[in-house]
């Protein structure tokens, strides 16, 4: 993921727990679908830093019970969390809903984040969104109205289909790119009287 992201109004990275890879107590994949998350959302500016976590067993290794969005794992498939924040002004999220498989996990997480984004105030982070929006409001946009929900999916799609990464911009740029690494040139003195 870009540094420059770590600085942001944008998903910072996606932290997980190891889950049933290497974990006894791991019910669920949660590095894939911390991965996939990662991925799928990266460079996608929001009204405020946006943090998720991926449990893959509900003993919350990865934190995710004080994250924007945070995922559980458990052995029915998993429950997404919203509004959590650890910050200063520390807050618990909100059980939004419990899903059996990874596609329903992806389609309602991109529905919220859109709803985050096309709702949420500048700077406002998601606690504050969730406390002044509603619980049961976002649950009926993103999750209970499934045609909303596919509306929603849709315009993060396209907001991602439109998004470029600034750094790859450089790289790709042959002439900017050598300028940018050459070493510098200092003169050197030869000889002559001090």
């Amino acid at each position: 993921m870009p540094a420059g992201y770590g600085y942001a109004k944008a998903l910072r990275t996606v932290k997980t727990c190891v889950g049933s890879l290497f974990c006894r107590f791991g019910t669920q994949d949660s590095i894939s679908i911390g991965i996939a998350l990662e991925k799928k959302f990266e460079r996608l500016n929001m009204p405020a830093k946006f943090k998720m976590a991926v449990n893959g067993c509900p003993r919350n290794c990865a934190e995710s019970g004080i994250k924007d969005l945070g995922i559980v794992g458990n052995d029915g498939g998993w429950e997404l969390y919203i509004g959590g924040n650890g910050g200063t002004k520390l807050r618990k999220a909100d059980l939004l809903c419990k899903v059996k498989t990874d596609e329903e996990l992806i389609s309602i997480s991109s529905a919220f984040i859109q709803y985050y984004r096309e709702n949420g105030k500048y700077g406002e982070r998601t606690s504050d969104f969730v406390e002044r929006i509603g619980l049961g409001v976002i649950e009926q946009a993103v999750v209970n109205d499934v045609e909303n929900r596919k509306r929603l999916a849709e315009r993060v799609e396209e907001a991602l289909a439109h998004v470029q990464d600034p750094w790859q911009a450089v790289l790709e740029d042959d002439e900017r790119r050598h300028s940018l690494y050459d070493p510098i040139q200092i003169p050197v003195q030869t000889g002559g009287e001090r």
